[in-house]
């Protein structure tokens, strides 16, 4: 899949984050229920790992117990119950070795990146987390969108060096925009989301180009949504930084 197809898949799932957001907790968390199962599905082609369904199963159950936790926990913080999800996904890629065993050789690789990716859908439960925290719905809205704004600037030129200056800096500016525009939110908060959002894009298009292009359209799809998820834990930080 082309970088300028990634940028786009990206974009618009940060745009369903942001859309939803805006319509609460519920329509939220099933749109990260739908990413988590979208990315487990190309997971084991991305990263390599045999057996995809086992593999899908784990990442994307995962992201539904990460969510489930989430959406349960009765007081604050609500991202600590996510910790149930990342001993049950790591629990489940060693367990799965014993029924389906890789090649000998690739064990630690498989459990690894199994683990990885289960740690990468269940991140997406802080988004879900983030807007149950009274005071930072409009914090969850301006991070998507400024996640959106930097996947576009990721993508804009050949040269990554370029793009990354360029997600930083305009990703920035985007959210000192969203800081002005949402009366609950600083222009330095702002600033602080888009850069941290734009972090996520930068290093997950840095590790998809030091690596081949993957030629399953679902690994590419599955390289596109994880900066989605993982921007999901930065600016819950950001709402515990900014908020309290």
């Amino acid at each position: 899949m082309a970088p300028t197809s990634r940028a786009s898949i990206t974009a618009v799932a940060a745009a369903l984050v942001a859309g939803s957001g805006y319509l609460g907790a519920r329509y939220l968390a099933l749109a990260i229920l739908a990413m988590a199962v979208a990315m487990g599905i190309g997971w084991s082609s991305l990263v390599h790992v045999g057996h995809r369904w086992t593999t899908a199963g784990i990442v994307g159950g995962g992201g539904v117990v990460a969510l489930v936790a989430v959406a349960v926990g009765r007081s604050e913080p609500y991202l600590r119950y996510i910790a149930i999800a990342l001993a049950a996904v790591t629990v489940a890629a060693l367990v799965a070795q014993v029924f389906f065993p890789s090649p000998r050789g690739h064990v630690l690789s498989s459990v690894s990146g199994t683990a990885a990716g289960g740690a990468i859908a269940t991140s997406g439960a802080a988004w879900v987390a983030a807007v149950r925290t009274p005071g930072a719905e409009d914090l969850v809205v301006a991070g998507a969108i400024t996640l959106a704004m930097a996947a576009v600037f990721s993508a804009a030129t050949r040269n990554p060096g370029v793009n990354a200056m360029l997600t930083f800096t305009l990703g920035a500016g985007a959210g000192a925009a969203m800081g002005l525009l949402f009366p609950s939110l600083s222009w330095y908060g702002g600033i602080l989301t888009g850069l941290l959002t734009g972090a996520a894009v930068v290093l997950m298009a840095e590790m998809n180009r030091r690596e081949p292009r993957p030629r399953s359209r679902w690994a590419g799809i599955s390289s596109a949504i994880a900066p989605v998820l993982i921007a999901g834990t930065l600016v819950y930080l950001a709402g515990r930084l900014l908020i309290g």
